[in-house]
C-alpha cells in the first residue's frame, strides 16, 4: 500500500530524498482551455512543438464549442475549428510525440450544452445550467454517446477525458434530493464510462467529487483513471486520497499555470511557482502515473444574460485570464519540474531562467525575480486583501516599473514584453482602482465628478494604448476577435464610471 505523508510537503520532499523514489511519469501532459480563449492552429502547432522538446509527450485540449460537432452543431460557436483543423493538429502532434486526449465534459460545466433548448431537459436545474441531472442516465447516454464517437472520430488517442468536476449541484433536485450524492456521482460516471469503453477507450475523470463522496467509489470501472488536481492546498484538501490509494487506482496529478485569483490584470505568479515546485514531486513520490499541467482561461463559471421563462440568451464568462502567451517561463518551469527528480527552487529557477532565456545580467535577473515576487491581490474599497491602501500600492508598484524599464534584454525579446505589458495593466488597473475608491468613498459628491473624470480620462487614453499593444502581442495567437473582447471585458469598468461622471458633470 502507497503511504501518503500529510503533515507537509516539507516532509514529504524529505522522504523522497531518503528514500530515493524517483519514479518518472508515463504520461507528461499539457491541458488547453479554449472555453474562453481560442488559440490558433499555428499558436497550437508552435507550442506543441517546444513542448515536444522539453519531455511533454501529451496534450489535453478541452474545446468545448469550438469543436466541429456535425450531428450536434447547435453547440459550435463562432470560433469553432474546422474538422480539417483538427486533424491538422492531431496529426502535427503525432508527428512529435504527443498523444492529443480530448476532454468533454459531460457532467458539470456543461452550460455551453445545456443553455441550449434542444439540451434543456437534461438540467439538473431550470435556471443554473452547469450541470446535466445524473437521473436522467438514460436521456443523457443517448446525447452523450453521440457527442462522445464525433469527438472521439478526430482522436485516436487511447485515453478520452469526460471531466466530471465541480458539480456542485449534485443531489439539488427534487428527486436527486432523496439519493446519496456518492451513488448519484458513480451511476452517472459509470453510464459515462461505459460509452467509453464501447469506444475502446480508457476514461478520465477529475478527482475532486469521488474524493469528496467516496461511500461507493469502490463501484467505479477498475481502468478509469482519477486526476488529483492541486493548485497549492494541502493533500486530501477535496477528501482522504487513501480512498483512492486503496483501490489501487491509477492517479494523475495536475499542477496549474492560471487559476484563480488570475485575470487580465492580476497574476500570483509565485503560487504557481510553488505549486509546480511542491506538487510535482508529491505526485512523484506517491506512484502517480501522469502529471498535467493545467491552464485554465477562465474560472468556468458564467453570468447569464436571460429573457422571461429563463431563456437564456448569452452567456459570459466570469473572469478572463491573460492569454498563455505570457506564461513561457510558468511552462518551462513545469517542463523542469517533471523532468528532475530533485524539487526545483522557484527563486534559483527564475533567477537562472533571465540569465539563460533573456540574457540578464546578474542585477537584472534580480530585478526580475522581484517582478515575479511583487504581490498582487482584488483590490477592494481602496486596500487589497491584505488591507494595504492602495496609495500605498500604487507608490510600490511605480518603483517596480521604474527599475523593470531598466533591464537590458539581449534575447527573446519579444516574449520578455509580456511582462511589461502585464506590468503595464496592472498599474492602469491600480490608477482605475485608485479613482473608483475615491467615488465609493462616503466623501464623495457631484462637485467632484469633474475632477475625477479629467483624471479617468488620463487612465483610460492609457488602457486604449495598452489594449493596442496588447493586441500587437497576441495577435498570431488567438482567434480573430478574442483580443478586442478581453479589451473591452478590461475596461468595461472605468468606461462605465466614465460616462456617470460625465453625467453628473454635465448636471452640474
Amino acid at each position: 500500500m502507497r503511504k501518503i505523508l500529510f503533515s507537509a510537503f516539507v516532509i514529504l520532499f524529505s522522504c523522497v530524498i531518503v528514500c530515493g523514489k524517483t519514479e518518472d511519469f508515463s504520461v507528461k501532459a499539457f491541458h488547453l482551455d479554449f472555453r474562453a480563449q481560442v488559440m490558433t492552429v499555428s499558436a497550437i502547432k508552435k507550442l506543441a512543438s517546444d513542448l515536444s522538446k522539453k519531455g511533454i509527450n501529451a496534450i489535453i485540449i478541452e474545446y468545448e464549442a469550438s469543436f466541429p460537432f456535425e450531428k450536434h452543431a447547435t453547440l459550435c460557436n463562432k470560433l469553432a475549428y474546422s474538422r480539417k483543423d483538427i486533424k491538422e493538429i492531431v496529426d502535427h502532434c503525432k508527428s512529435l510525440g504527443i498523444e492529443v486526449i480530448p476532454l468533454q465534459n459531460c457532467f458539470g460545466h456543461c452550460e455551453y450544452i445545456l443553455r441550449h433548448d434542444r439540451y434543456m431537459n437534461l438540467r439538473e436545474d431550470k435556471k443554473e445550467v452547469s450541470q446535466v441531472c445524473p437521473l436522467k442516465i438514460k436521456e443523457a447516454k443517448k446525447i452523450f454517446r453521440e457527442i462522445f464517437n464525433e469527438v472521439a472520430s478526430l482522436h485516436p488517442s487511447k485515453y478520452f477525458h469526460i471531466g466530471a468536476d465541480e458539480t456542485y449541484l449534485l443531489g439539488s433536485c427534487r428527486e436527486c434530493s432523496k439519493k446519496d450524492k456518492s451513488r448519484l456521482f458513480v451511476d452517472y460516471v459509470k453510464a459515462m464510462c461505459e460509452i467509453v469503453d464501447e469506444m475502446g477507450k480508457i476514461p478520465i475523470i477529475w478527482a475532486d467529487i469521488i474524493l469528496k463522496y467516496p461511500k461507493v467509489a469502490h463501484e467505479l470501472p477498475k481502468n478509469l483513471v482519477f486526476v488529483d488536481w492541486n493548485y497549492g492546498w494541502k493533500p486530501n484538501y477535496f477528501g482522504n486520497l487513501e480512498n483512492l490509494f486503496k483501490l489501487d487506482a491509477k492517479i494523475w496529478g495536475a499542477p496549474a499555470l492560471r487559476s484563480h485569483p488570475d485575470n487580465i490584470y492580476l497574476v500570483d505568479w509565485m503560487k504557481h511557482f510553488e505549486n509546480i515546485a511542491t506538487f510535482i514531486p508529491f505526485a512523484r513520490s506517491n506512484g502517480y502515473k501522469g502529471i498535467i499541467d493545467t491552464s485554465w482561461s477562465t474560472s468556468g463559471l458564467y453570468g447569464f444574460y436571460y429573457d422571461s421563462n429563463n431563456e437564456i440568451l448569452e452567456m459570459y464568462p466570469v473572469r478572463q485570464v491573460y492569454p498563455m502567451s505570457g506564461f513561457q517561463i510558468l511552462i518551462d518551469a513545469f517542463c523542469k519540474a517533471v523532468s528532475d527528480d530533485k524539487p526545483i527552487s522557484p527563486e534559483e529557477f527564475i533567477l537562472a531562467y533571465g540569465s539563460e532565456r533573456y540574457g540578464l545580467a546578474p542585477e537584472d535577473a534580480r530585478i526580475f525575480l522581484s517582478y515575479f515576487q511583487h504581490p498582487q491581490r482584488w483590490i477592494r474599497k481602496g486596500k487589497d486583501s491584505k488591507g494595504v491602501p492602495i496609495a500605498q500600492l500604487v507608490q510600490d508598484i511605480a518603483a517596480l516599473k521604474d527599475n523593470f524599464d531598466k533591464i537590458s534584454v539581449s534575447k527573446n525579446s519579444g516574449e520578455f514584453e509580456h511582462y511589461r505589458l502585464m506590468l503595464d495593466l496592472r498599474i492602469n488597473y491600480l490608477n482605475y482602482k485608485e479613482i473608483e475608491s475615491e467615488y465609493d468613498s462616503p466623501d464623495y459628491n457631484s462637485s467632484k465628478a469633474g475632477e475625477l473624470k479629467k483624471r479617468l480620462e488620463g487612465v483610460i487614453t492609457q488602457s486604449d494604448e495598452l489594449g493596442q499593444r496588447f493586441i500587437s502581442l497576441n495577435k498570431s495567437y488567438l482567434k480573430p476577435g478574442q483580443l478586442e473582447e478581453i479589451n473591452s471585458f478590461r475596461e468595461k469598468k472605468m468606461k462605465n464610471l466614465y460616462e456617470n461622471l460625465a453625467r453628473q458633470e454635465a448636471i452640474n
